[in-house]
Order: C-alpha cells, then sequence, then structure tokens
C-alpha cells in the first residue's frame, strides 16, 4: 500500500473517497503554491517524524489488575498512527479550511515543530516510565 492510499483511507468521510481524494488533491496544491519542495518530500519527512516507535497495550489480567506495558510498533502501525496523529490535530485546531491546516500541519510536523511530534513525545515518555514491564507480554 502506498502512502497516498494510507492517507486517503483515514481521510475517508462518511464513506465518500472521492471526498477524501478532493481534500487531499487541495491540500497538494496549496502546499505547492507556498513552498518550493516537492510535496512527496515534506509529506513524507512528516509523516517519518512524527511517527512512534513504542506504544502502549493495556493488558487486563483478572479482575481488577491490568498493566500497561510497552512495545515496538509495526512500520505500518506507525505510518497509520502519524497520519492518526496528525488528522486528529488538524480537525482539533482547524479554524480554515482543511486543506490549508493539513497543508501546514504537513509543514510543521516535517520541522519537527507540529503538535502530533509533541503527542508523539508524550507517548514515548509514558512507554519509558513502564519499561520495567516491557518482558510482560502475554498476549
Amino acid at each position: 500500500m502506498t502512502l497516498k492510499n494510507v492517507l486517503l483511507n483515514h481521510l475517508v468521510i462518511n464513506g465518500n473517497k472521492q471526498t477524501s481524494e478532493k481534500l487531499f488533491l487541495k491540500s497538494i496544491k496549496f502546499s505547492q503554491k507556498r513552498l518550493k519542495k516537492d510535496h512527496k518530500d515534506i509529506f513524507k519527512s512528516a509523516i517519518i517524524l512524527s511517527s512512534p516507535i513504542v506504544s502502549l497495550k493495556t493488558i487486563s489480567k483478572g479482575r481488577k489488575q491490568s498493566k500497561e506495558f510497552p512495545f515496538v510498533l509495526h512500520k505500518r502501525i506507525r505510518i497509520s498512527l502519524a497520519i492518526k496523529l496528525i488528522l486528529h490535530i488538524v480537525n482539533k485546531t482547524s479554524k480554515t479550511t482543511f486543506s490549508a491546516a493539513f497543508s501546514d500541519e504537513m509543514t510543521h510536523a516535517a520541522q519537527n515543530i507540529s503538535s502530533s511530534n509533541k503527542s508523539k513525545q508524550e507517548i514515548h515518555n509514558n512507554a519509558f516510565l513502564v519499561r520495567k514491564y516491557a518482558n510482560f507480554r502475554w498476549f
């Protein structure tokens, strides 16, 4: 699966993929007008820089016992989680049109100054705090 297909699948609104394609193309045009770099390079670096490497998984053992433990994410899950983080930030702070907000978030993520990068850092910090449970993988 290409990066574009994964991004479009996460952008789908009410099962309408054509709308998500239009939004994506508008954001590409918007970023090409403002920046002199290729949009593919910007999107790739934004996805790479905002993708978490580890995450927490909660497993309940018994009635009231539940433990969180860190585990390393697979490449596809990393990409998917990075796209979800970026889209969550865009939807949360959308004061302008979606294409402009998405383009801005991607350029900020590519420069490593985005809110999605901060949320990635929070995920890593939480995983680092519970690293003593890293060997408890009974799923």
